[in-house]
């Protein structure tokens, strides 16, 4: 009797330990590679809390404002950002948020320019002051860069995975 039940409970270990491996091999995943672990967002108010977790004030949130930044990108299919709005840190600077749709779009329009952006799994932020940058990267989001010659200016000891469209990569570097 007791064999049969090791022998069952080892099936259902197995069994369960393949159904988990089977979950994170989902290759159209938002969350693969680089990407895992990163905080995600499903609306803008998210995208809100995640910058304000971070350590970044973002006060009076609204879809436009007198910072065109991103605004004309945004309308663009091209590069896959489902809605963007502009708040205020604690010393009136612009931050822009974006909800992205689609992050390799996003990616690869953001290849064409050379730009670099901060970013969690679905959303990127732009803040005008480089405390908040610097405080959003050191608090768990990463950066986007497209530019060869910033992979180039990583000091060692910082991250840098591949991006989801070359020539981009993502670091905690601030680049």
């Amino acid at each position: 009797m007791r064999p049969r039940r090791t022998i069952t409970t080892g099936a259902v270990a197995l069994a369960a330990l393949m159904t988990l491996t089977a979950c994170g091999s989902d290759e159209g995943s938002a969350a693969a590679g680089p990407l895992e672990g990163l905080p995600n967002a499903q609306t803008m108010a998210d995208v809100q809390k995640a910058v304000q977790e971070r350590g970044v004030a973002c006060g009076k949130l609204r879809q436009s404002g007198d910072n065109s930044y991103m605004e004309k990108e945004a309308k663009d299919p091209e590069w896959g950002i489902q809605e963007r709005a502009v708040c205020r840190d604690d010393s009136g600077r612009s931050v822009t948020l974006l909800l992205i749709s689609d992050m390799a779009k996003f990616q690869g329009a953001l290849a064409k320019g050379s730009r670099s952006f901060t970013i969690g799994q679905n959303f990127g932020v732009a803040a005008e002051s480089d405390y908040a940058s610097q405080s959003l990267m050191q608090n768990g989001l990463l950066t986007v860069s497209c530019d060869p010659d910033d992979r180039q200016d990583v000091p060692s000891g910082f991250e840098i995975h591949e991006g989801l469209v070359e020539p981009c990569f993502l670091t905690n570097y601030d680049a």
